[in-house]
């Protein structure tokens, strides 16, 4: 009687098995799920699984779309353009499956990435915590990818679309909320950001290793990894995952004394450390891709300054790949150029406005781009600047004038050129809008000769020009402004837009030779 049991028992379980396994089969990609936004005006992405050779039918507003797995039971669909608005309902179908969406919204959609800047959480932004009491905007939603470092990682939170109401925001990056919050207002439909990010992260690491391969002067950030993970054996590396850890562990109880003593360990480089080249890319952006989206705002290249030059590469590049990724050749890229920060070199070379230039070049050398100047709201002291609110507002304004066509300033005093007679030095502008101004005497700039040797220069705007000079430069031929970690260069125009860091010479650079990381095995402990 009890084997008569056991077996109806195992029959059982094994029916309920093969059901749940079943009903497993129709799933839809992890960004799909209650109160998502999708982008308006463009054939929008959807894609999941189901059974090898399924047919699978995709309805929203009426409309319709078939398609079918296939052997590996992956499928996607590009369903036409939606009327704007919401709550609508999304149902998918395959076979005896069916899954049901019942809040779908339709508006604008914007990645929001980057490192620490761009992952600066609201609730520590100046005002943070009363913008947080008072937000009860339903139509705009976020998602936060989660953070994962490699293939087997734990999942750290969900990909659930959230109303930015005040249970909801504290943590969402204070840019990317202030950015939201303009579009919304002024657009009036619901507004998406998803929020892709990780503090201290490289643009190499959120490229392609296929991208990075592509461009001589960038393919040993990824020859120089593999060469070294070659000769570097799983024992040992997992050796130093343990070390690390302890370390860690050890560093941070350190901090909760009132004299820390110790230095914060550094991870080992290896395949599961994230800022391995494509290791955030593979890992993190990959699982929003190919989402249809109306843009990118971007907030990085701290993690990259000490390689400045190859910056002015690197970047595009990673650029171009989000683009195809995102099945958007055109797709509007947004960043923010850096801040002032007065320590972002130990020997105090300037080399964040090499960072700040390739930002720039970028700007003025890829279509659809756009770049707002912060250099006023840096702190020194601090690498996070707590006034994030005008960061995203400015990346709005761009959006405004370059996305949505409104006929609004969004760029402060670019560069031009320069005239040089006799001891003085005379620089045109573009976007001067309704005059250059200065909060006080100008600061900012320096002058040089022929021997190079920069001096500070007195500077005054005539014309909506600026003459720049100095009693000790007879002959100048160079004019920088701005062109320091920190920097209180304070022209910008009547709009109220601060003029980017720029220089008129083309002499060589302190990051011109820094190559790729290299990475060496440390000798056995």
């Amino acid at each position: 009687m009890e084997s008569k049991k056991s077996s109806i028992a195992i029959i059982l379980l094994s029916l309920i098995f093969c059901i749940s396994s079943y009903a497993q089969q129709l799933k839809l990609a992890e960004l799909f799920n209650e109160g998502a936004v999708l982008q308006r005006n463009v054939k929008v992405a959807v894609w999941g699984t189901s059974a090898p050779l399924a047919k699978v039918s995709v309805s929203i507003q009426g409309k319709t779309t078939d398609t079918q797995t296939d052997k590996n039971g992956n499928w996607d669909v590009s369903i036409p353009a939606l009327n704007v608005g919401g709550p609508y309902k999304m149902t998918v179908i395959s076979g005896k499956e069916t899954i049901i969406i019942n809040e779908i919204y339709v508006g604008e959609v914007w990645i929001a990435g980057g490192q620490s800047n761009m992952a600066f959480m609201l609730e520590n932004s100046d005002n943070g915590k009363d913008e947080i009491l008072k937000a009860s905007n339903k139509n705009i939603r976020f998602v936060m990818v989660p953070y994962k470092a490699f293939e087997g990682d734990k999942n750290r939170g969900d990909m659930n679309w959230r109303k930015a109401t005040t249970e909801n925001i504290p943590k969402i990056s204070a840019v990317a909320y202030y950015f939201a919050k303009d579009l919304q207002a002024k657009l009036n439909v619901p507004v998406g950001i998803i929020c892709c990010y990780k503090g201290g992260s490289g643009a190499q690491t959120w490229t392609s290793r296929e991208s990075i391969l592509s461009k001589p002067e960038l393919a040993p950030y990824v020859e120089n990894y593999e060469k070294y993970i070659s000769k570097l054996g799983k024992a040992e590396y997992l050796a130093m995952i343990d070390k690390y850890e302890v370390d860690l562990k050890r560093y941070n109880d350190s901090t909760k004394v009132v004299r820390p003593g110790l230095k914060k360990p550094s991870e080992p480089m290896g395949e599961r450390n994230y800022n391995r080249p494509a290791g955030l890319y593979e890992n993190m952006l990959k699982r929003i891709i190919p989402y249809s989206v109306q843009g990118t705002i971007w907030y990085q290249g701290e993690h990259n300054s000490s390689r400045a030059k190859l910056y002015q590469s690197l970047f595009p590049v990673m650029i171009e790949q989000w683009r195809k990724d995102f099945n958007n050749p055109a797709m509007p890229f947004l960043f923010v150029q850096l801040p002032s920060y007065e320590k972002a070199d130990t020997g105090n070379r300037p080399i964040w406005p090499e960072l700040r230039e390739a930002q720039l070049m970028t700007w003025q050398k890829v279509k659809n781009t756009g770049m707002a100047v912060t250099i006023d709201l840096g702190e020194k002291d601090n690498i996070h600047p707590t006034n994030k609110e005008p960061v995203g507002i400015r990346l709005s304004a761009i959006a405004f004038n370059k996305v949505y066509g409104f006929n609004v300033p969004y760029s402060g005093p670019l560069y031009k050129k320069v005239e040089f007679k006799i001891n003085k030095a005379i620089l045109s502008f573009d976007f001067i809008y309704d005059g250059l101004i200065s909060d006080s005497d100008l600061k900012g700039f320096t002058i040089c000769g022929d021997d190079k040797i920069f001096v500070p220069a007195k500077a005054e705007i005539k014309d909506n020009q600026i003459i720049v000079w100095s009693e000790s430069i007879s002959s100048p031929v160079a004019v920088r402004y701005g062109w320091e970690n920190w920097t209180d260069g304070n022209l910008k125009n009547k709009a109220g837009f601060m003029a980017s860091p720029f220089r008129t010479d083309d002499f060589k650079l302190l990051t011109e030779a820094v190559k790729p990381p290299k990475f060496k095995i440390p000798p056995t402990q």
